[in-house]
């Protein structure tokens, strides 16, 4: 062989090694998302195979399970509902204010159904998320089960009628009573038409807002008068400032307001926005209340599990006429980070995907993610669960 082809050869081995050795994470990654793609079969009786199984070990041997999801599909109430039915809960924290959980709370506990479904079509909107029917008949299943309702979140704009009204009958004066009233009507007003229209102002935004609250401040005030109306400004100022990380320290603080009495030493199960239940940073920067809690049990010589949940395809809803539904976008939607699972998740099947091992390949870098959410999702969720035709959860009006 002459030295002229010695080289060429030597070139080729080179180059053919340094190609195996640039492509081995892409193997790695391939055999890591085979091993550990899990199908998981739903029915009308729940949830059966070995994804399912893999969910039941983390819910059962873990204190905190936090489900971080993508809003408005009926899916993922269902699949919540499953969770609960795998434990005994003791506590349910949700993405509504303290004092909305609190309401739903009394009026999940009373006997008269027809009473409940029609406090429940009224308030409409100003449930969140719960003004949903699949979202709703979740709550009912954990209320059955004594699973008590807490809530983490700020007070939404389109919430607040239902605080004014409930200091409206609880008010001992009369012009105290009067002035909640006229708030009340003011906030469902406002309410009403945002959800035509969310351009429009809410009241908790409003010049009125501000007159109201200082007016009864000149008023007797009872401790819980206080505390809620010091709640609704603190949520007034996050939507005036659309500052997220002032948010998410209230969420936190709510956390740690119920931690002695619904969370330390309990069965809790956490459904937020799945940017809300990593267990390290966020998909927005900042370390949530899954942080928060993981910390929390780790205090306690205690875990949490945390399960992420999407939909693949199909139509994602929503609660407001002026936000309608929409089509997914698996490819180039809000979750195209998540695509290396999407690829591999079956056309007509539920999958689950166990993170642990692929995160342990990351942390000992033998696998190169350059995606920073593709990361955070990793090394925030325990397991990953896609089901592939999403169908928007649907309004009680």
């Amino acid at each position: 062989m002459s030295r002229t082809s010695q080289l060429l050869v030597l070139i080729a081995f080179l180059f053919t090694f340094s190609t195996g050795f640039a492509q081995q994470p892409d193997t790695l990654w391939t055999r890591l998302l085979k091993e550990n793609t899990l199908l998981l079969q739903p029915s009308a009786a729940g949830f059966t195979g070995k994804g399912w199984n893999l969910i039941q070990a983390g819910v059962k041997d873990n204190q905190y399970v936090l489900i971080g999801e993508d809003h408005f599909m009926s899916e993922i109430p269902y699949f919540t509902e499953q969770v609960l039915k795998t434990a005994s809960f003791n506590t349910f924290a949700l993405e509504v204010d303290p004092y909305v959980a609190q309401l739903l709370n009394q009026k999940l506990a009373q006997s008269d159904t027809t009473s409940l479904m029609k406090w429940a079509v009224q308030a409409g909107p100003a449930l969140s998320f719960y003004s949903l029917q699949e979202e709703f008949h979740m709550l009912r299943e954990a209320s059955r089960t004594h699973t008590s309702l807490i809530g983490l979140d700020q007070v939404m704009m389109m919430s607040d009628q239902l605080l004014y009204n409930e200091l409206a009958h609880k008010a001992t004066r009369p012009s105290t009573r009067q002035r909640y009233a006229a708030m009340t009507e003011r906030a469902t007003i406002s309410a009403t038409k945002a959800t035509l229209d969310l351009s429009h102002p809410m009241y908790m935004q409003s010049a009125a807002f501000d007159q109201d609250v200082a007016a009864l401040a000149k008023e007797p005030m009872t401790a819980y008068e206080k505390e809620v109306l010091d709640a609704v400004q603190l949520s007034a100022r996050i939507y005036k400032t659309q500052s997220h990380a002032l948010r998410v320290q209230l969420m936190k603080h709510q956390l740690m307001s119920a931690y002695v009495s619904s969370i330390k030493d309990k069965k809790v199960l956490v459904k937020l926005g799945a940017m809300h239940c990593a267990r390290g940073e966020s998909y927005l920067t900042v370390y949530d209340c899954g942080s928060l809690l993981s910390n929390l049990a780790e205090s306690e010589y205690k875990s949490s599990y945390h399960i992420a949940i999407f939909g693949k395809n199909g139509i994602q809803g929503s609660p407001f006429k002026a936000l309608p539904a929409h089509q997914l976008d698996p490819v180039n939607g809000d979750l195209k980070f998540i695509k290396p699972f999407f690829e591999a998740t079956p056309e007509q099947n539920w999958v689950v995907f166990n993170l642990l091992p692929i995160r342990k390949a990351l942390q000992r870098q033998k696998l190169n993610i350059d995606d920073v959410d593709l990361r955070r999702t990793i090394l925030g969720y325990d397991a990953l669960v896609i089901f592939p035709t999403a169908h928007p959860a649907h309004s009680m009006n």
